[in-house]
Protein backbone atom coordinates (compact mmCIF):
# COMPACT_ATOMS: atom_id res chain seq x y z
CA UNK A 1 0.00 0.00 0.00
CA UNK A 2 1.26 3.44 -0.86
CA UNK A 3 2.79 5.04 2.05
CA UNK A 4 2.40 1.56 4.11
CA UNK A 5 5.75 1.89 6.51
CA UNK A 6 8.10 -0.70 5.55
CA UNK A 7 8.22 -3.93 8.23
CA UNK A 8 11.41 -4.73 9.61
CA UNK A 9 12.57 -8.26 11.03
CA UNK A 10 15.24 -9.14 13.44
CA UNK A 11 16.31 -12.19 14.50
CA UNK A 12 18.42 -13.59 17.37
CA UNK A 13 22.16 -14.57 17.82
CA UNK A 14 21.94 -17.33 20.58
CA UNK A 15 24.93 -16.74 22.56
CA UNK A 16 24.16 -19.12 25.24
CA UNK A 17 23.91 -22.45 22.28
CA UNK A 18 21.50 -23.38 20.47
CA UNK A 19 18.94 -26.67 20.36
CA UNK A 20 16.44 -28.59 18.58
CA UNK A 21 14.73 -29.52 22.04
CA UNK A 22 14.25 -26.87 24.61
CA UNK A 23 15.29 -27.28 28.18
CA UNK A 24 17.74 -30.10 27.89
CA UNK A 25 20.87 -28.82 28.63
CA UNK A 26 22.84 -32.00 27.21
CA UNK A 27 21.15 -31.68 24.06
CA UNK A 28 22.57 -28.01 23.35
CA UNK A 29 25.46 -26.98 20.83
CA UNK A 30 27.28 -25.29 22.85
CA UNK A 31 28.59 -21.41 22.33
CA UNK A 32 30.84 -20.47 19.74
CA UNK A 33 32.06 -17.87 17.17
CA UNK A 34 31.26 -20.48 14.39
CA UNK A 35 27.50 -21.11 16.00
CA UNK A 36 27.31 -17.07 16.33
CA UNK A 37 28.61 -16.40 12.54
CA UNK A 38 26.68 -19.47 10.96
CA UNK A 39 23.45 -18.14 12.67
CA UNK A 40 23.90 -14.62 11.81
CA UNK A 41 25.02 -14.96 8.09
CA UNK A 42 21.56 -17.29 8.30
CA UNK A 43 19.69 -14.49 9.06
CA UNK A 44 21.51 -12.03 7.07
CA UNK A 45 20.73 -14.42 3.87
CA UNK A 46 17.06 -14.85 4.05
CA UNK A 47 16.33 -11.07 4.47
CA UNK A 48 16.48 -9.86 7.96
CA UNK A 49 17.31 -5.79 8.89
CA UNK A 50 19.22 -7.04 12.30
CA UNK A 51 19.69 -9.21 14.75
CA UNK A 52 19.72 -8.88 18.52
CA UNK A 53 22.39 -10.55 20.81
CA UNK A 54 21.36 -10.83 24.52
CA UNK A 55 22.80 -10.15 27.58
CA UNK A 56 22.43 -12.26 30.55
CA UNK A 57 24.21 -14.54 33.09
CA UNK A 58 24.12 -17.79 30.95
CA UNK A 59 24.90 -15.58 27.79
CA UNK A 60 28.57 -14.92 26.22
CA UNK A 61 29.34 -11.19 26.63
CA UNK A 62 27.18 -9.01 24.22
CA UNK A 63 29.80 -6.69 23.04
CA UNK A 64 32.19 -8.66 21.92
CA UNK A 65 30.18 -11.01 20.29
CA UNK A 66 28.44 -8.24 18.55
CA UNK A 67 31.75 -7.02 17.46
CA UNK A 68 33.03 -10.53 15.90
CA UNK A 69 30.22 -11.05 14.04
CA UNK A 70 29.58 -7.92 12.53
CA UNK A 71 32.98 -7.98 11.44
CA UNK A 72 31.82 -11.03 9.48
CA UNK A 73 28.69 -10.25 7.99
CA UNK A 74 27.97 -6.86 5.62
CA UNK A 75 24.72 -5.78 5.94
CA UNK A 76 22.90 -7.11 9.17
CA UNK A 77 22.47 -4.35 11.32
CA UNK A 78 23.78 -6.04 15.24
CA UNK A 79 20.89 -4.93 18.19
CA UNK A 80 23.03 -4.97 21.05
CA UNK A 81 21.57 -5.50 24.55
CA UNK A 82 23.05 -3.76 27.36
CA UNK A 83 22.56 -3.73 31.06
CA UNK A 84 22.67 -0.08 32.56
CA UNK A 85 25.12 0.19 35.27
CA UNK A 86 27.78 -2.24 34.08
CA UNK A 87 29.95 -0.08 32.03
CA UNK A 88 29.85 4.02 32.52
CA UNK A 89 27.35 5.44 30.09
CA UNK A 90 30.23 7.66 28.81
CA UNK A 91 31.75 4.54 28.05
CA UNK A 92 29.18 2.70 26.36
CA UNK A 93 28.39 6.10 24.63
CA UNK A 94 32.14 5.96 23.12
CA UNK A 95 31.82 2.14 22.47
CA UNK A 96 28.32 2.83 20.48
CA UNK A 97 29.55 5.65 18.54
CA UNK A 98 32.55 3.46 17.67
CA UNK A 99 31.04 0.52 16.22
CA UNK A 100 28.43 3.02 14.62
CA UNK A 101 31.06 4.77 12.32
CA UNK A 102 33.48 1.44 11.90
CA UNK A 103 30.34 -0.49 10.44
CA UNK A 104 28.81 2.69 9.10
CA UNK A 105 25.45 2.64 11.09
CA UNK A 106 25.09 -1.23 11.58
CA UNK A 107 24.40 -0.71 15.48
CA UNK A 108 21.75 -0.52 17.70
CA UNK A 109 21.13 -0.56 21.64
CA UNK A 110 18.73 -3.14 23.43
CA UNK A 111 18.74 -1.52 27.31
CA UNK A 112 17.79 -4.50 29.69
CA UNK A 113 16.97 -3.67 33.05
CA UNK A 114 17.71 -7.17 34.36
CA UNK A 115 15.62 -9.74 36.27
CA UNK A 116 16.19 -8.94 39.82
CA UNK A 117 18.33 -8.14 42.06
CA UNK A 118 19.99 -11.10 42.47
CA UNK A 119 21.49 -11.16 38.76
CA UNK A 120 22.73 -7.54 39.34
CA UNK A 121 24.38 -8.24 42.75
CA UNK A 122 25.95 -11.41 40.70
CA UNK A 123 27.74 -8.74 38.48
CA UNK A 124 28.40 -6.53 41.40
CA UNK A 125 25.70 -4.00 40.93
CA UNK A 126 23.68 -2.77 43.96
CA UNK A 127 21.62 0.40 42.88
CA UNK A 128 20.97 2.65 45.76
CA UNK A 129 19.45 6.02 46.39
CA UNK A 130 16.32 7.40 45.50
CA UNK A 131 14.09 5.54 43.76
CA UNK A 132 12.29 5.57 41.06
CA UNK A 133 8.23 7.17 41.38
CA UNK A 134 5.11 5.95 40.05
CA UNK A 135 6.39 7.46 36.65
CA UNK A 136 9.65 6.07 36.37
CA UNK A 137 11.45 8.99 36.77
CA UNK A 138 13.96 9.42 40.09
CA UNK A 139 11.79 9.78 43.34
CA UNK A 140 11.58 9.01 46.89
CA UNK A 141 12.26 5.68 48.56
CA UNK A 142 10.86 2.86 46.51
CA UNK A 143 11.09 -0.61 45.21
CA UNK A 144 14.99 -2.14 44.04
CA UNK A 145 12.60 -2.64 40.55
CA UNK A 146 12.30 0.79 40.28
CA UNK A 147 15.39 1.51 40.86
CA UNK A 148 16.97 -0.38 38.19
CA UNK A 149 15.27 2.04 35.58
CA UNK A 150 15.84 4.84 37.59
CA UNK A 151 19.28 3.69 36.74
CA UNK A 152 18.54 3.25 32.79
CA UNK A 153 17.00 6.48 32.63
CA UNK A 154 19.84 8.29 34.18
CA UNK A 155 22.37 5.95 31.89
CA UNK A 156 20.32 6.82 28.39
CA UNK A 157 19.62 10.34 28.90
CA UNK A 158 24.07 10.68 30.00
CA UNK A 159 24.66 8.95 26.52
CA UNK A 160 22.38 11.16 24.64
CA UNK A 161 24.14 13.92 26.25
CA UNK A 162 27.83 12.80 25.59
CA UNK A 163 26.60 12.59 21.97
CA UNK A 164 25.22 15.64 21.80
CA UNK A 165 27.66 18.04 23.47
CA UNK A 166 30.30 19.54 20.92
CA UNK A 167 32.55 20.67 24.06
CA UNK A 168 33.49 19.15 27.23
CA UNK A 169 30.62 19.13 29.82
CA UNK A 170 29.42 18.13 33.48
CA UNK A 171 26.80 16.13 34.68
CA UNK A 172 25.87 15.93 38.10
CA UNK A 173 23.17 13.51 38.54
CA UNK A 174 21.79 10.43 40.94
CA UNK A 175 24.18 7.76 39.87
CA UNK A 176 26.80 9.46 37.91
CA UNK A 177 29.35 12.48 38.08
CA UNK A 178 30.91 13.75 35.37
CA UNK A 179 33.80 16.38 35.06
CA UNK A 180 34.69 17.70 31.82
CA UNK A 181 33.26 14.57 29.68
CA UNK A 182 34.60 14.51 25.83
CA UNK A 183 33.05 11.61 24.19
CA UNK A 184 34.49 11.00 20.59
CA UNK A 185 33.82 10.10 17.68
CA UNK A 186 30.20 11.28 17.37
CA UNK A 187 27.65 8.56 15.95
CA UNK A 188 27.41 8.01 12.21
CA UNK A 189 23.33 7.36 12.61
CA UNK A 190 21.83 11.06 13.66
CA UNK A 191 20.97 11.93 16.46
CA UNK A 192 22.34 8.81 17.72
CA UNK A 193 21.46 4.76 17.15
CA UNK A 194 18.21 3.59 18.34
CA UNK A 195 17.17 2.62 21.58
CA UNK A 196 15.10 -0.08 22.03
CA UNK A 197 13.42 -0.33 25.32
CA UNK A 198 10.43 -2.59 26.36
CA UNK A 199 8.72 -3.60 30.09
CA UNK A 200 5.27 -3.50 30.91
CA UNK A 201 5.77 -1.96 34.46
CA UNK A 202 5.14 1.56 35.32
CA UNK A 203 8.48 2.42 35.45
CA UNK A 204 9.50 0.27 32.44
CA UNK A 205 6.81 2.54 30.27
CA UNK A 206 7.91 5.74 31.96
CA UNK A 207 11.30 5.25 30.33
CA UNK A 208 10.55 4.11 27.23
CA UNK A 209 8.22 6.75 26.82
CA UNK A 210 10.92 9.28 27.07
CA UNK A 211 13.89 7.50 25.35
CA UNK A 212 12.96 4.56 23.29
CA UNK A 213 12.95 4.86 19.63
CA UNK A 214 11.30 1.61 19.67
CA UNK A 215 8.91 0.24 21.90
CA UNK A 216 9.57 -3.59 21.93
CA UNK A 217 6.60 -5.74 23.66
CA UNK A 218 7.07 -9.28 24.31
CA UNK A 219 4.57 -11.55 22.45
CA UNK A 220 1.19 -11.66 23.83
CA UNK A 221 -2.48 -12.05 22.43
CA UNK A 222 -3.63 -9.38 19.84
CA UNK A 223 -5.78 -7.58 22.94
CA UNK A 224 -3.26 -7.28 25.24
CA UNK A 225 -0.93 -5.65 23.23
CA UNK A 226 -3.36 -3.28 21.88
CA UNK A 227 -3.53 -2.46 25.63
CA UNK A 228 0.02 -2.27 26.11
CA UNK A 229 0.45 -0.08 23.04
CA UNK A 230 -2.28 2.22 24.27
CA UNK A 231 -0.97 3.15 27.58
CA UNK A 232 3.01 3.56 26.04
CA UNK A 233 1.17 5.61 23.81
CA UNK A 234 -0.34 7.71 26.12
CA UNK A 235 2.86 7.76 28.32
CA UNK A 236 4.35 8.98 25.12
CA UNK A 237 2.10 11.73 24.24
CA UNK A 238 2.74 13.12 27.78
CA UNK A 239 6.59 13.41 26.87
CA UNK A 240 5.57 14.81 23.51
CA UNK A 241 6.89 12.07 22.02
CA UNK A 242 4.37 10.00 20.42
CA UNK A 243 4.81 10.39 16.77
CA UNK A 244 9.18 9.54 17.39
CA UNK A 245 7.77 6.26 18.89
CA UNK A 246 7.92 3.11 16.65
CA UNK A 247 6.12 -0.16 18.51
CA UNK A 248 7.65 -3.70 18.18
CA UNK A 249 7.29 -7.64 18.62
CA UNK A 250 9.68 -10.08 20.55
CA UNK A 251 7.94 -13.54 19.20
CA UNK A 252 9.37 -17.21 19.02
CA UNK A 253 8.70 -18.41 15.36
CA UNK A 254 7.90 -21.81 13.74
CA UNK A 255 7.14 -22.06 10.29
CA UNK A 256 6.10 -25.73 8.25
CA UNK A 257 4.83 -26.44 5.07
CA UNK A 258 1.44 -27.26 6.85
CA UNK A 259 0.00 -26.50 10.03
CA UNK A 260 0.02 -30.57 11.01
CA UNK A 261 3.84 -30.48 10.50
CA UNK A 262 4.26 -26.92 12.46
CA UNK A 263 1.99 -28.58 15.80
CA UNK A 264 3.81 -31.48 15.76
CA UNK A 265 7.66 -30.02 15.86
CA UNK A 266 6.42 -27.13 18.13
CA UNK A 267 5.60 -30.00 20.38
CA UNK A 268 8.96 -31.65 20.15
CA UNK A 269 10.77 -28.67 20.81
CA UNK A 270 9.91 -29.52 24.19
CA UNK A 271 12.38 -31.78 26.29
CA UNK A 272 11.00 -35.46 27.05
CA UNK A 273 11.87 -34.51 30.62
CA UNK A 274 10.24 -31.24 30.61
CA UNK A 275 8.68 -31.50 33.54
CA UNK A 276 12.13 -31.41 35.68
CA UNK A 277 13.14 -27.85 33.54
CA UNK A 278 9.44 -26.88 33.77
CA UNK A 279 9.43 -27.21 37.19
CA UNK A 280 13.20 -25.37 37.65
CA UNK A 281 11.99 -22.37 35.23
CA UNK A 282 8.82 -21.54 37.22
CA UNK A 283 10.48 -22.37 40.92
CA UNK A 284 13.56 -20.41 40.19
CA UNK A 285 14.45 -16.58 40.91
CA UNK A 286 15.63 -15.97 37.34
CA UNK A 287 13.06 -13.35 36.14
CA UNK A 288 11.92 -13.48 39.73
CA UNK A 289 11.58 -9.45 40.09
CA UNK A 290 10.69 -8.75 36.45
CA UNK A 291 7.14 -7.77 35.31
CA UNK A 292 7.64 -8.80 32.37
CA UNK A 293 8.94 -12.39 32.70
CA UNK A 294 5.70 -12.70 35.34
CA UNK A 295 3.18 -12.02 33.00
CA UNK A 296 4.97 -15.09 30.76
CA UNK A 297 4.91 -17.33 33.40
CA UNK A 298 1.41 -16.56 34.09
CA UNK A 299 0.37 -17.25 30.86
CA UNK A 300 1.79 -20.81 31.35
CA UNK A 301 0.11 -21.54 34.45
CA UNK A 302 -3.41 -19.87 33.03
CA UNK A 303 -3.21 -22.15 29.25
CA UNK A 304 -1.84 -25.16 30.57
CA UNK A 305 -5.37 -26.73 30.61
CA UNK A 306 -5.58 -25.66 26.61
CA UNK A 307 -2.17 -26.62 25.48
CA UNK A 308 -0.99 -23.50 25.90
CA UNK A 309 -2.55 -22.30 23.15
CA UNK A 310 -3.38 -19.01 23.52
CA UNK A 311 -4.78 -18.18 20.18
CA UNK A 312 -5.03 -20.09 17.31
CA UNK A 313 -1.28 -19.83 16.34
CA UNK A 314 -0.21 -18.52 19.24
CA UNK A 315 1.78 -20.99 21.72
CA UNK A 316 3.20 -20.50 25.12
CA UNK A 317 4.64 -24.16 25.58
CA UNK A 318 8.09 -22.70 25.79
CA UNK A 319 7.58 -20.19 28.21
CA UNK A 320 6.92 -23.20 30.52
CA UNK A 321 10.97 -24.51 30.32
CA UNK A 322 13.00 -21.15 29.53
CA UNK A 323 12.21 -17.24 31.09
CA UNK A 324 12.11 -14.56 28.69
CA UNK A 325 10.16 -14.22 25.70
CA UNK A 326 8.72 -17.48 24.84
CA UNK A 327 5.56 -17.31 23.02
CA UNK A 328 5.68 -18.27 19.94
CA UNK A 329 4.06 -18.20 16.59
CA UNK A 330 2.77 -21.43 14.95
CA UNK A 331 1.64 -22.51 11.71
CA UNK A 332 2.08 -22.33 7.89
CA UNK A 333 3.30 -19.67 6.09
CA UNK A 334 -0.24 -18.04 5.61
CA UNK A 335 -1.04 -18.70 9.00
CA UNK A 336 2.52 -16.85 10.07
CA UNK A 337 2.11 -14.12 7.95
CA UNK A 338 -1.76 -13.40 8.95
CA UNK A 339 -0.81 -13.47 12.72
CA UNK A 340 2.31 -10.96 12.35
CA UNK A 341 0.10 -8.79 10.18
CA UNK A 342 -2.50 -8.33 12.96
CA UNK A 343 0.04 -6.46 14.86
CA UNK A 344 1.13 -4.59 11.98
CA UNK A 345 -2.56 -3.39 11.86
CA UNK A 346 -1.74 -2.07 15.57
CA UNK A 347 1.03 -0.18 14.67
CA UNK A 348 3.69 -2.66 14.91
CA UNK A 349 6.54 -1.93 12.41
CA UNK A 350 9.39 -3.89 13.86
CA UNK A 351 9.60 -7.42 14.32
CA UNK A 352 12.26 -9.24 16.32
CA UNK A 353 11.78 -13.08 16.06
CA UNK A 354 13.77 -16.29 16.96
CA UNK A 355 13.14 -20.12 16.65
CA UNK A 356 15.15 -23.27 16.99
CA UNK A 357 17.89 -24.23 15.60
CA UNK A 358 18.10 -20.97 14.94
CA UNK A 359 19.84 -21.02 11.31
CA UNK A 360 17.62 -23.66 10.25
CA UNK A 361 14.10 -21.49 11.28
CA UNK A 362 15.98 -18.54 9.83
CA UNK A 363 16.25 -19.45 6.62
CA UNK A 364 12.85 -21.45 6.91
CA UNK A 365 11.08 -17.75 7.90
CA UNK A 366 13.09 -15.94 4.79
CA UNK A 367 11.85 -18.70 2.20
CA UNK A 368 8.12 -18.90 3.86
CA UNK A 369 7.33 -15.93 5.34
CA UNK A 370 9.34 -12.67 4.31
CA UNK A 371 8.14 -12.57 0.67
CA UNK A 372 4.63 -11.38 2.02
CA UNK A 373 6.07 -8.59 3.58
CA UNK A 374 8.35 -7.66 0.93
Amino acid sequence: MAGAPRIEFGWFVPTYGDSRVVGDPGAMEPPSLDLFVRVARAAEDAGFDYALVPVATECWDAWIATAMVAARTSSLTMLCAARPGLIAPTVMAKMVATFDRLTEGRVAVNLIAGGGEAEMAADGLHPSGGSAGSDGSAGAAGSAHDERYALMDETVALMKASWAARAPFDWDGRFFTVRGGDVRPKPFQQPHPPFYIGGISDAAVGVGARHADVYLYWGNTVSQIAADIARVRGRAAVEGREAQLRHGMRFQVLVRETEAEAWRDAHGLLARDAQRARAHRMGGRMGAQSEADARMRRLAVETAGDDWRIGPHLWAGLTTVRHGAGVMIVGNPEQVAGTIQSYVELGCTTFCLSGYPHDEEARRFGDLVLPAFR
